[in-house]
């Protein structure tokens, strides 16, 4: 492919960062590949202001710390600070009721880094993710220097956000409306966005990819089993410790499952605020040798992990696809996800997974039973699992139709 457009701007306030390097690693791979077509991309991340006075734990130590600019792997990346906290209470009780706060009062704080970035990379096209804070940032930079943008909508929640609150909605359907191209990772968020649209205008669905370029050499990740494990049917689970991803009906589904099968175990990689809950649920079914909380890994441990367990179930929902999915999938492993949610739209229901009911433990145990007890039929979810993985969920593919967006823009 011959691009016309030669620099383009990325920005995203979900991003890696120097403290954590999985945060939004999709889209740091979704530039690499951007870049082997022969595309120059900077990004752009907005961060959160933590002066020094304020940073006492680790984690704001952490988030203080984050430099203004860094390279990885010939990215050019801007953290410009600003006072933007998307913890979910703010964004309940300020963002979604008065959005001023991320828009327009957000793009005074980081307009100085943006005039930095178009005087060292003079960028032709900005692609946006996510619609708050990410597109309107894209709206104001179209305005002031003539430049189209596209919005990428990757959030079911922040999708669903954008009706819960009059000004919200005017000012997401204004957006969208300005935005040149408007992309979603699935049909269904894509029928919703429409109904925002005037004159006709379309959405365009591009898959979120998960078989990366760092994972094309597949055999640097594959393991063996580690001997504590060695006799036991691993279910793996990677998602942060939020109430959409479900972990707790997991636990609820293995405790369904600990008396046939005792030498399963449940291991969850991943952190945040639902930790002391799950913690407290296992102690309280008893089920400490069943389940453990590994934490947060990096990116490569996680990929490894996925090379030796047995099963990956990730019973999310609001899920706009998962990248997850497509690692796991990569690796040849049948997954469990839940139906009616982006993933749904390209796996098939007992050809490459097993799809069941959110918010229902025995939905799901049921699920893994079968995958526990009929190894045949799980190792032929899995071959079918790979095959997609490879065709569908490849960064590269998703390159070519980005690509293809920024010059018909």
């Amino acid at each position: 492919m011959n691009p016309i457009i030669k620099r383009v701007l990325w920005i995203s306030d979900y991003f890696p960062r120097p403290h954590n390097m999985t945060l939004g690693v999709w889209a740091l791979e979704s530039i690499y590949a951007i870049q082997r077509k022969g595309i120059e991309v900077a990004v752009l991340s907005p961060t959160p202001w933590i002066p020094k006075l304020f940073a006492f734990t680790n984690n704001l130590k952490n988030w203080h710390k984050v430099p203004f600019k860094v390279d990885i792997d010939s990215v050019n990346i801007f953290y410009p600070k600003c006072p933007h906290y998307p913890h979910r209470t703010v964004t309940k009780y300020l963002y979604n009721p008065i959005p001023y706060f991320e828009s327009s009062f957000l793009f005074e704080w980081i307009k100085p880094a943006i005039k930095l970035i178009a005087e060292k990379y003079p960028f032709q096209a900005v692609h946006t993710n996510f619609v708050f804070p990410s597109g309107y940032i894209g709206y104001a930079i179209k305005k002031k220097y003539k430049i189209p943008f596209i919005v990428h909508e990757r959030s079911v929640n922040r999708l669903l956000n954008a009706n819960s609150h009059r000004l919200r909605k005017k000012s997401y359907a204004k957006i969208v409306n300005e935005a040149d191209a408007i992309i979603t990772p699935n049909r269904k968020m894509a029928d919703i966005i429409e109904k925002f649209l005037q004159n006709g205008k379309k959405v365009n669905v591009i898959r979120d990819p998960g078989n990366s370029a760092s994972i094309k050499n597949i055999s640097f990740f594959i393991q063996a089993k580690p001997e504590r494990y060695k006799n036991q049917r691993i279910i793996l689970s990677v998602g942060s410790l939020i109430e959409r991803k479900g972990h707790e009906f997991l636990v609820k589904a293995i405790n369904l499952l600990k008396n046939e099968f005792q030498n399963i175990k449940c291991l969850i990689i991943g952190s945040g605020v639902r930790k002391n809950f799950l913690e407290n649920l296992i102690k309280r079914l008893q089920l400490n040798q069943y389940v453990e909380l590994l934490g947060q890994l990096p990116h490569n441990e996680v990929l490894s992990t996925m090379s030796w367990c047995d099963i990956f179930v990730l019973p999310s929902w609001n899920e706009a696809g998962g990248t997850v999915y497509g690692e796991a999938m990569t690796f040849g492993k049948p997954i469990v996800a839940c139906k009616d949610e982006g993933i749904g739209e390209i796996v098939e229901d007992r050809v490459h997974g097993l799809l069941v009911n959110k918010k229902d433990e025995q939905s799901l145990a049921e699920a893994i039973k079968k995958l526990l007890r009929d190894e045949e039929f799980a190792a032929a979810i899995g071959r079918a699992s790979k095959i997609l993985a490879e065709n569908e969920f490849n960064y590269d593919f998703a390159a070519d139709k980005i690509i293809e967006l920024y010059n018909k823009i």
